[in-house]
């Protein structure tokens, strides 16, 4: 079944999209999904790049669509593979994320209606939330080591 904005499972060849870390005042932006993958799960916010745009000006767009405020691109942070397999060994999704670290500019955290909620974290509560494997190890990987 096709979400939003065309086919992103069973893809023919892998989709490029990018997840923006937002701190504001010690504090981690995360958004919970609303479609699939991961629906439900707490993940930074992003989306896929549109054809003609590059991927920092996709970042913007989309933390901006999805969260409502203004970032600015400060520096990659890493380049990560999303794949996922069906019972039947098929590639049902294929996602290359381009993350970024940003620095936040404006604006009042408003959750658009594609995702189902958007929040402030405390490196404390993300213990407690359903984040995906991929978020999870990117955090710690980057960020929350010790």
């Amino acid at each position: 079944m096709a979400t939003r904005g065309g086919k992103r499972n069973y893809p023919n060849r892998p989709l490029v999209g990018v997840g923006a870390v937002v701190f504001k005042h010690e504090r981690l932006l995360l958004v919970k999904r609303k479609f699939e993958p991961k629906s439900n799960y707490w993940t930074l916010p992003g989306g896929l790049v549109k054809l003609g745009e590059n991927a920092r000006e996709a970042l913007v767009r989309e933390v901006k669509e999805e969260c409502g405020i203004e970032v600015v691109p400060v520096r990659l942070v890493d380049v990560v593979d999303y794949i996922e397999k069906d019972a039947r060994e098929n590639i049902k999704y294929h996602y290359v994320l381009i993350d970024f670290e940003t620095e936040f500019k404006a604006g009042t955290l408003t959750p658009a209606s594609d995702i189902l909620d958007a929040r402030w974290f405390d490196k404390s509560d993300l213990a407690d939330l359903a984040l995906p494997e991929i978020t999870e190890k990117f955090l710690k990987k980057h960020y929350f080591s010790s």
